[in-house]
């Protein structure tokens, strides 16, 4: 059986990264290729190693053109042929040509559901809203900020008197389990 190829895109600690890594070395329907970050010393990159996936940094240069940028990217990429993306905190919006590659194939976890708190702080900005019940998206990415078709939604309450840190922490813990979860049922379909 051919596997799903996945090249997951990252920024910063990696931490769904991470489960989406030990996910796919026991999975029979998906692999990890490569991670790439767009941040040279991003912890995600040391947790790709240590889960013996090769780890690639792109950065973009001052003053570079976007498209510029995402050829870059791109091409880093295509040694390891991916046939999906997945994003797990990868802190850029992808223009045209990066999404025309990889067309229908790029999935994102966000921070909220969507589409409500989207963009950078998800988890702060439902905690500041005082919501009840906050959650992750998962949702295919387009040329909007947290705006593509959504994939699935996990939901969980604030508990009165929790400090954000508690909070966020439990949020990160759901989606790590959440994410991996929602990839087998997308790529069993596919495989």
């Amino acid at each position: 059986m051919t596997k799903v190829r996945i090249a997951i895109l990252a920024s910063g600690s990696g931490s769904n990264a991470e489960s989406i890594m030990k996910w796919a070395a026991d999975s029979d329907i998906a692999e990890v290729v490569c991670v790439l970050s767009d941040k040279r010393k991003a912890l995600v990159l040391e947790r790709a190693k240590n889960n013996n996936v090769p780890a690639l940094a792109v950065s973009k240069k001052k003053n570079e053109d976007k498209t510029y940028f995402e050829q870059r990217m791109i091409a880093s990429l295509e040694g390891y042929r991916p046939d999906w993306i997945v994003l797990a905190g990868f802190m850029k919006l992808l223009g045209p040509h990066f999404l025309k590659t990889y067309d229908k194939k790029i999935v994102n976890i966000h921070p909220s559901l969507l589409p409500l708190f989207p963009g950078v702080d998800g988890y702060g900005d439902a905690f500041k809203a005082n919501v009840t019940e906050s959650g992750c998206t998962i949702h295919y990415v387009d040329a909007g900020m947290d705006t593509g078709e959504i994939i699935a939604q996990k939901k969980f309450d604030l508990v009165p008197g929790e400090s954000f840190e508690d909070f966020k922490a439990r949020g990160l813990a759901i989606e790590n389990k959440f994410y991996p979860e929602v990839l087998e049922k997308l790529f069993k379909d596919i495989v």
